[in-house]
């Protein structure tokens, strides 16, 4: 308790208090004296210096979240609807009049506007660590603004932005919500809803929009499933007209399916969601075996897991048996991949490709969920290919490549203790601010670009650096979320 007294103090301030105490306990050695003092003096100024660079990295997350609450949200068109603009001018902080090159990697269907026009779209789905985030930084600070936006975001886009005969929502990999003409919009060519990852905030929107989120729960059955006995699918399904097509059933996908009828069973208990998992599961239980009899992974252990905890018997038992199956797959193909020198890149991401560190994020999410001590040693060995390695200058690497190399590093510093995992993180963590935040609120889409578009995971780096800021436990118990949603 002393000691951290001291720390709250100037070295020299905390240098004449302890000599004062020291006095008064009647310390006579004068030698001693100025030992004492000067190892007191040197950890003072070592914690000041600790609690610094954690501040910095927050009053970067800060800034970046008031530039988006305050200049970043929907203030435009006959609707004015609060949402986050998932594109901006990083110096005017207003939509891009100009539509800009795009990250590399990055399709142009992919992106938050209208094919070859300017890029006006709100997608909640790109933005979902962004909003994590602001959660996170009410919980902090006490300003309720950040909470506040969150909510009025949810709240207008599930009320609002729902095709009325699919229930399905302009979000995900191709859809967004135009804010100037206030209609959905695709990137390509076609309206087709695809989730672009997990939706973690169902618990905030069934509180929030209890109605609307059942609806679209049941829309992703009725209208994004082709065969309810057989549970066929196919990732894209329109988004203004019935018409799912039983075609390329990525089993991600049927995760992300599942992460969201387990939710929608335990805030209505109705029996149509544990209908359309039993029926996914039972189509991946039958295509993890091959025509030649071996096995592979399929929709991964992880929504598997967090279903399993909200369902009843005995489909709970079967969803972690079936996780359990998986973990078993997925580390055999992690470990060739890593054997075999075939691993990803550790900087280059792009479309259906990410790096190596994303690996690992895969890997701590199911290391949280069971504690599996092969999971903790992938992230250490991945984090071991990131010490002291640099992007090469021709590659465009995105935010979110740094986010998640920064997560290992700091994952890797909590399972073995190695303060060289920590100095790294912190390390990636000031080459990132430099790169993509140079002197602006908001950080660039990536190393050979200017504007701002989360499609590239700025937020995934701002949570990231959020986690770096609170290594020493100055949030006084405010957890930071996982970086472990980008999959």
């Amino acid at each position: 308790m002393f000691l951290r007294s001291m720390q709250r103090q100037s070295p020299d301030n905390a240098g004449e208090a302890l000599i004062a105490v020291l006095r008064l306990l009647k310390v006579r050695s004068s030698r001693l004296m100025k030992v004492i003092v000067f190892l007191v003096v040197a950890a003072t100024a070592a914690g000041n210096g600790l609690a610094e660079e954690s501040n910095q990295f927050l009053r970067v997350v800060q800034r970046y979240a008031d530039a988006m609450v305050e200049s970043g949200r929907d203030t435009y068109g006959p609707q004015k609807s609060g949402l986050f603009l998932s594109a901006l001018d990083r110096i005017t902080l207003k939509p891009l009049t100009v539509r800009p090159a795009p990250p590399g990697g990055i399709r142009r269907g992919d992106r938050p506007g209208r094919a070859w026009t300017a890029m006006n779209g709100a997608n909640p789905h790109l933005d979902q660590n962004l909003l994590r985030i602001l959660n996170t930084l009410t919980d902090i600070t006490g300003d309720k603004r950040y909470a506040k936006a969150v909510d009025e975001e949810l709240v207008w886009f599930f009320n609002n932005a729902m095709s009325p005969k699919t229930s399905l929502l302009p979000w995900g990999e191709h859809l967004s919500w135009d804010v100037v003409l206030d209609v959905p919009i695709s990137g390509g060519d076609e309206m087709m809803h695809e989730f672009a990852r997990p939706w973690m905030l169902w618990e905030r929107c069934f509180t929030l929009v209890p109605g609307p989120s059942e609806k679209f729960a049941l829309g992703l059955w009725e209208h994004q499933i082709a065969n309810h006995k057989t549970g066929g699918f196919d990732r894209h399904a329109p988004y203004f007209e019935h018409g799912p097509v039983d075609g390329k059933d990525f089993a991600r996908h049927a995760g992300f399916y599942i992460g969201t009828w387990c939710y929608a069973w335990k805030y209505t208990t109705n029996d149509v969601f544990l209908t359309a998992i039993e029926t996914l599961l039972a189509r991946f239980e039958r295509k993890r075996v091959q025509k030649d009899g071996s096995e592979a992974s399929t929709i991964g252990p992880l929504d598997c897991e967090i279903a399993a905890k909200m369902v009843p018997e005995p489909l709970a038992t079967r969803l972690r048996i079936f996780a359990a199956k998986e973990d078993d797959l997925v580390l055999k193909d992690l470990r060739a991949m890593f054997t075999n020198s075939a691993a990803p890149p550790l900087w280059q991401s792009g479309y259906s490709a990410g790096t190596l560190a994303s690996s690992a994020m895969f890997c701590l999410g199911r290391y949280e969920q069971t504690s599996r001590k092969d999971y903790s040693n992938l992230i250490i060995e991945v984090a071991d290919r990131y010490l002291d390695s640099r992007p090469e200058e021709d590659v465009d690497a995105w935010p979110m490549s740094f986010g998640h190399a920064i997560s290992t590093e700091i994952a890797a510093h909590r399972f073995s203790g190695d303060a060289r995992y920590r100095k790294q993180a912190e390390a990636f963590a000031h080459m990132a601010v430099d790169i993509f935040w140079q002197d602006k609120p908001l950080p660039r889409a990536s190393m050979k670009t200017g504007h701002y578009e989360t499609i590239t995971g700025a937020d995934s780096l701002a949570l990231a650096l959020l986690e770096v800021a609170g290594l020493d436990g100055g949030f006084k118990g405010v957890k930071v979320p996982s970086n472990t949603i980008d999959r």
